[in-house]
């Protein structure tokens, strides 16, 4: 079940949510529990991870959002809602299997990243190094049990959430 509002905006911060209206999505070609979540959850801003919200048609998928790297914008696919990353050019890579799985993502990391006492300074000492690590794979964890497919085999190289997670490792 996605998160409130409420628990995405205590972590995410005041204007740092971003709720779509029901005007933004009622044409939309998605089941009706992700179009219902996209307007009483919201999409979160997270540094270096979701740059801007933007709930436009596109061609070929329903935008959602645009990565920090302006290359890129997440988009779910009509009838399934399932959430790409992609880039103008054309590329685009799997991101998770519903919208509801997206923002329930988005969260476990917004808070993860929010919350965590050692993952501005992972690299300062072995213990906080270790620390990291430790919740770096229950976060990873986390979103496997959410959402197998967006974990895949872990691969970092071909799977988009543990690919970010390690990024912010190094």
């Amino acid at each position: 079940m996605p998160p409130a509002f409420e628990a995405v905006a205590a972590w995410a911060g005041t204007g740092r949510v971003v709720r779509a209206t029901e005007l933004d999505v009622a044409m939309r070609r998605l089941p009706e529990p992700q179009k219902a979540v996209l307007i009483s959850s919201g999409v979160p801003l997270i540094d270096d991870l979701v740059g801007t919200v933007s709930f436009h048609a596109e061609p070929t998928m329903y935008r959602l959002a645009n990565s920090d790297d302006p290359r890129w914008m997440y988009g779910a696919a009509p009838e399934t809602g399932e959430v790409h990353i992609w880039s103008p050019d054309g590329s685009a890579g799997f991101v998770n299997s519903t919208v509801i799985h997206w923002l329930c993502s988005l969260h476990l990391v917004g808070s993860w990243l929010t919350s965590s006492t050692v993952i501005d300074r992972w690299d300062e000492d072995g213990q906080a190094e270790e620390q990291a690590l430790a919740e770096n794979a229950d976060l990873l964890t986390r979103i496997r049990d959410l959402d197998p497919p967006a974990f895949g085999n872990g691969a970092h190289t071909t799977h988009f959430w543990p690919g970010v997670l390690d990024r912010w490792l190094y």
